[in-house]
């Protein structure tokens, strides 16, 4: 083997290295990845765990004056209320 051959052969070897190396990386952020989606989904549902417990996501009613009397309109959802 001459000396130009030694070369190319090294080369090609670094670079069957380096494609190794960067699909273990690859591999090992792929898996951090997953582990943070995983993460984060359980955030999620104990959040609408919270959410639903104490009924965040239901309108206070804030008041107007519609004009019918006991029968008023909400300024957020417009949902006509009775009171």
């Amino acid at each position: 083997m001459n000396n130009t051959e030694y070369e190319a052969a090294c080369i090609t070897a670094a670079g069957c290295y380096d494609r190794f190396e960067g699909g273990h990386k690859l591999k090992q952020w792929d898996e951090q990845i997953a582990t943070l989606e995983a993460a984060l989904a359980k955030a999620q549902e104990a959040r609408r765990e919270i959410v639903n417990f104490y009924n965040l996501n239901k309108c206070e009613h804030k008041r107007i004056d519609c004009g019918i009397p006991y029968r008023d309109e909400c300024l957020d959802c417009g949902e006509v209320v009775s009171w």
